[in-house]
């Protein structure tokens, strides 16, 4: 399998393939299948691991990919894991964590292998407005690019190119926009807080607080009584 980790904490002391390197703290470390290594000495390591069919499966190319370095220091690596580490820990982990670990292996595939990703389609191709319109039609409930991306057929990266560049935001993110915009005019017209997180496919009422607050600095329940 593929091995991709981020040492969020420690200089990582490893043996990759009978040599012995050094990963410093920050640096991303690229293993890809078949390759023999052990390491120690972090206190912090955040990893992706992909089948070794995985960029088969995902459309992306149609035999195995290498990745040419196996150890990186790259600040948009390091932003990219610490993005996704946000979005699966803390006390509300984000079930939605594709769209950041599909920017890393975008980066990945573009910087460190001889794989050129196909150019997306532009802004106006009409996929965009259908992907617009399964989000909306499905607002309260929870979209996967996978299902996006099969209804489209287009592999995830594409899809979330051609997305982001139409609209601004990759594809659940933006669901997650119209979710907040929506919320605001329900409780414009007198709804409960309780009733428009369910309406609008928040868990709970603490789940749309805790969005809405991040979203527009004040809660739902004081903006329906202002």
């Amino acid at each position: 399998e593929y091995v991709l980790s981020c040492n969020v904490s420690g200089n990582e002391k490893l043996i990759l393939d009978g040599q012995r390197m050094v990963a410093p703290e920050r640096t991303t470390t690229l293993y890809n299948p078949g390759q023999v290594q052990e390491g120690d000495g972090t206190d912090c390591l955040v990893s992706i691991y992909l089948d070794p069919a995985f960029f088969e499966k995902e459309l992306l190319s149609n035999r195995g990919v290498s990745v040419d370095k196996p150890i990186v220091n790259d600040p948009v690596l390091f932003d990219g894991f610490s993005k996704m580490i946000s979005k699966l820990v803390g006390p509300e982990p984000d079930k939605q964590a594709e769209e950041p670990v599909f920017r890393i292996l975008e980066h990945i595939i573009e910087r460190y292998t001889a794989l050129r990703i196909e150019q997306s389609p532009r802004a106006c191709d009409w996929r965009v407005e259908r992907a617009k319109a399964i989000l909306i039609d499905r607002l309260d409930e929870t979209v996967t690019l996978t299902e996006l991306a099969d209804e489209l057929q287009l592999n995830k990266i594409a899809l979330m190119r051609m997305f982001t560049k139409a609209t601004g935001a990759p594809p659940i993110s933006w669901q997650r926009i119209q979710r907040l915009q929506t919320a605001r005019q329900l409780l414009k017209t007198g709804r409960s807080v309780v009733d428009t997180a369910y309406q609008t496919g928040f868990s709970d009422q603490a789940h749309l607080t805790r969005w809405f607050g991040r979203a527009y600095g004040i809660s739902p329940a004081r903006f329906a009584r202002r």
